[in-house]
């Protein structure tokens, strides 16, 4: 049915989203060898999916840039599907003027440009506590009107090459490590505020983990300049690695602690036995299911939305969430 076919997918999320495309993705091209799948993503996370051998091409549109969102409409033009897994209302009716047949996704009430869907897709990831990989294979089976069997649960990520992995020697050199340095990966840090980790329950656990087990702990991830840092930081990687050098970190790693975010997704990806830190949403949405071991503190008021996370006066889901618990 879709041999010989091109399928466009959007979605602008983050590097788990990315990722939890993936198992369904495999599947699609192993049912259709020969058809083309382009995925369509933001400019900062083009490198999560850019080396995974079964996606065609990956395009991406940049935000905040003149005409940004407009640059991935000449691959838009001789697809046969586009799959809108978010709103895409910049993009939408060129698919319609484009003639594609068959234009996917969950229509916005009141929106005019839903008008301009085929098909209405009715499942959504944030609207079920499925495991999301399984819930995507649902929405691309619904829109493409076929069935997506198989285990949903093995995700795939890039894999550095060569090159990455000694920038990745150079950058643990710098901190005083060597290639072959055991290591445990901190990122406490994630996109949406409300879930990072104190700064407090972050010193702890650096305590408690070199103190017993003398083994370091690599701090690295995204943090901005005015934001309070982590004291006396030994081994400080912050700011400083780009995504595939990220991703040969967590490769190398013992393991992986981290809010419930992209590079807990990375881990499971990659095997690499990971500690995530829910607060807002739900480990059995997003929790790897290998090497996993989340922690949650199920209180009544989750999961919840990023505006209700964002009016939250206590966020006590995260903040309660010790650094001894987390060594223990």
């Amino acid at each position: 049915m879709w041999d010989g076919k091109k399928i466009f997918i959007t979605t602008g999320g983050g590097i788990g989203d990315l990722i939890m495309f993936t198992p369904a993705l495999r599947r699609i091209k192993e049912m259709y060898p020969t058809c083309k799948i382009t995925m369509m993503t933001i400019d900062k996370t083009v490198d999560v999916i850019s080396k995974i051998p079964y996606i065609d091409k990956v395009v991406c549109i940049k935000r905040g840039h003149f005409m940004g969102r407009y640059r991935v409409l000449p691959d838009l033009i001789g697809q046969d599907a586009v799959i809108f897994t978010d709103w895409q209302p910049h993009i939408l009716p060129f698919s319609w003027l484009f003639g594609i047949k068959v234009r996917a996704g969950v229509p916005r009430r009141g929106k005019l440009f839903t008008k301009c869907l085929t098909h209405q897709l009715i499942n959504n990831v944030f609207a079920s506590t499925r495991y999301a990989a399984e819930t995507n294979a649902k929405i691309f089976s619904e829109a493409l009107g076929i069935n997506i069997d198989g285990d949903m649960t093995r995700c795939d990520v890039s894999i550095p090459d060569g090159e990455t992995k000694h920038e990745v020697d150079l950058l643990l050199h710098s901190i005083g490590l060597s290639e072959k340095s055991p290591f445990i990966l901190l990122t406490p840090f994630a996109g949406f505020e409300r879930r990072n980790w104190p700064v407090n329950e972050v010193n702890e656990f650096i305590q408690l983990v070199e103190g017993k087990y003398n083994i370091p702990v690599i701090l690295t991830g995204k943090i901005k300049q005015e934001q309070e840092r982590p004291s006396n930081v030994q081994y400080d990687l912050f700011n400083k690695t780009s995504v595939l050098q990220l991703i040969e970190l967590i490769r190398r790693a013992n393991c992986v602690v981290t809010p419930d975010s992209g590079p807990m997704h990375i881990a499971g990806s990659l095997g690499t036995f990971v500690i995530p830190l829910f607060s807002k949403d739900l480990p059995s949405r997003w929790a790897p299911r290998r090497r996993c071991t989340p922690i949650y503190l199920n209180y009544t008021c989750s999961p919840c939305s990023d505006e209700t996370a964002n009016s939250c006066d206590t966020v006590k889901c995260m903040r309660n969430i010790t650094g001894r618990m987390v060594f223990e």
